[in-house]
């Protein structure tokens, strides 16, 4: 397995203008009031480099966050964009720690519409759910934000304008949904024509740039009550959709405090429900109650994992309905904790059995998701996470907007009750999570695209962080595993190795139970994540990060000028 490259440091000459591109990558902090430096870790070069130009110009991570996350929604177009959710977990300089819900919320005639079939089709106008993405970029920029929100957003627009090379993702992200749509469909209007399509080929979309310029200079109200509203409601009134024009109007982010939980020496928070990030704690939580950081061999570790994550994914099975952090208090109690550690120590005397009830566990699909995590040179740090659900999402583009929507409620019941018990509009069940560790005297955030597997992969990391030691690079680069495609609902128990295990482990595996996938099986690179880690030492210059190869994420350094 090859490891990452090496983080590029940028140093501008205080005569330049500190705007990192594919042409220019230089960048300076002289204008930072601290003498700390600043990492940003992205799922792309292009928003990691201009996160960096904006810390380099005094911007902090917020700012960053919010710049490089809308290049994402141009250069990672098929996994984010404007029509998205996202979760953000922001941990100020005293380690202060808030959530931000950027869910949307099912449609309000969901409630009493009737869908053949019982389940909300997996693309279409009918997955649609309220777009969260906008308002989350605006709620994080009022609370933390230092720089204009337009000149965040300008960076994104000029890269939609001028455009960019393909690459091999997104050119086969692009074949895909082309082939599966047909040549009349809007989506082929919108983004293909024009257009080259092989990687390489040079990708403009000037449609995207102009709506970026139209957010920018109008703020949330601009998408949600202006133009841009009334042209995604017609396009749905047109294609038989549920979101009305009072859906979009009434949606608010929401922060929240996160859920915290101890690990051993470490105190791990993640993001609230809806987000999944309360089954990354109860694995955790399984782990080190089954005594698993005593275990020194991979097979017998790898198997307690496995089942610690079949228990979290069995009570995600049972309550899907969650919607409070109030909501799985109960699931990390110590009664749940004891019953699940019972079962697990039973099933650990013969091989595996399938414990609970794992099958289809939350949505299907979903691996397409990009993040991007930052600390600045005075402590402050986000991890961003944001995500059209499937690739393209729904695969509903809005005419001359460059808007593609998510398709958040694939597969969904049809039938609900849109505020769930909840005093909010009921939101769909998220796999995005956004982690934060505080370990030792030091502070970092994280996360990773995947859809189910994005607990797995963060348990992995996070353990081998906290109990190994592991410099956050070297957890990252390690071979992962993955129980249950994330792509694939009919093979919830499947158990995929990643090149770079031993040889023998999937046999040990195999004896102890579990249904190991067959070699090759496990060569996509989409099912194992891409984790971005940012985070800082006791002093604010020890700041470092990591970026996975995975996908192609990237790690920039920016550091203070030597001043003669």
């Amino acid at each position: 397995m090859s490891p990452c490259p090496p983080a590029r440091r940028c140093s501008w000459p205080a005569s330049r203008t500190p705007r990192c591109s594919s042409r220019s990558r230089r960048s300076r902090l002289s204008d930072l009031p601290d003498p700390g430096g600043a990492v940003i870790s992205a799922g792309c070069r292009e928003a990691a480099e201009v996160g960096a130009a904006v810390l380099a110009s005094g911007g902090n991570a917020v700012d960053a966050a919010i710049a490089a996350s809308a290049v994402q929604c141009v250069r990672e177009l098929p996994w984010c964009g404007l029509g998205g959710d996202a979760f953000a977990l922001v941990s100020g300089p005293e380690g202060r720690l808030e959530a931000l819900n950027g869910a949307g919320a099912v449609p309000t005639a969901l409630a009493t519409a009737s869908i053949p079939g019982g389940r909300l089709p997996r693309f279409g106008p009918l997955s649609i759910s309220v777009p969260g993405l906008v308002d989350a970029w605006w709620r994080l920029w009022e609370r933390h934000g230092s720089r204009p929100f337009a000149a965040l957003i300008e960076p994104a627009a000029e890269l939609a304008d001028e455009g960019f090379a393909l690459d091999d993702a997104f050119a086969r992200a692009l074949d895909r949904v082309r082939a599966a749509v047909g040549p009349d469909d809007p989506f082929v209007a919108e983004f293909c024509e024009g257009n080259g399509s092989a990687a390489g080929d040079g990708f403009r979309l000037p449609a995207l740039a102009r709506t970026l310029r139209e957010i920018a200079a109008g703020g949330p109200a601009a998408f949600y009550t202006g133009s841009l509203a009334s042209n995604l409601v017609s396009t749905l009134d047109r294609l038989g959709g549920l979101l009305s024009a009072d859906d979009l109007a009434a949606h608010s982010c929401d922060f929240e405090a996160p859920i915290t939980v101890r690990y051993g020496s470490a105190e791990v928070s993640v993001t609230p429900p809806v987000s999944m990030g309360w089954v990354l704690l109860q694995q955790l939580l399984l782990y080190e109650r089954l005594d698993g950081r005593l275990i020194d061999g991979e097979a017998d570790r790898i198997d307690l994992m496995v089942r610690c994550k079949h228990a979290a994914f069995s009570d995600l099975a049972g309550m899907p309905r969650w919607q409070e952090a109030s909501d799985v208090t109960a699931v990390l109690g110590e009664d749940s904790l004891d019953r699940w550690c019972s079962i697990i120590e039973d099933q650990r005397r013969s091989v595996l059995a399938t414990v609970g009830a794992p099958a289809a566990p939350g949505p299907a699909g979903g691996t397409d998701t990009t993040c991007l995590s930052v600390v600045d040179g005075r402590g402050l740090m986000v991890t961003f996470i944001h995500s059209l659900f499937n690739e393209f999402g729904s695969r509903v583009v809005v005419p001359g907007t460059g808007i593609v929507l998510n398709d958040r409620l694939a597969k969904q019941p049809a039938r609900v009750d849109r505020n769930g018990g909840s005093d909010r509009p009921r939101r769909p069940l998220h796999t995005l999570v956004g982690y934060h560790v505080a370990h030792r005297g030091r502070r970092l955030v994280g996360a990773t695209p995947g859809g189910r597997g994005q607990v797995q992969t963060n348990f992995q990391v996070l353990r081998a962080i906290i109990d190994d030691g592991a410099d956050p690079q070297a957890a990252v680069d390690g071979p992962r595993w993955l129980s249950g495609a994330p792509r694939l609902p009919d093979a919830d128990d499947l158990l995929f190795l990643e090149p770079g295990f031993p040889p023998h482990l999937g046999s040990e595996l195999a004896r102890r139970g579990h249904p190991v996938a067959a070699d090759g099986a496990a060569s996509d690179n989409d099912l194992f994540g891409s984790c971005t880690i940012a985070g800082a030492g006791p002093q604010r210059s020890e700041t470092f990060g990591a970026a996975d190869h995975r996908r192609g994420a990237a790690l920039v350094t920016v550091t203070r000028e030597e001043t003669p």
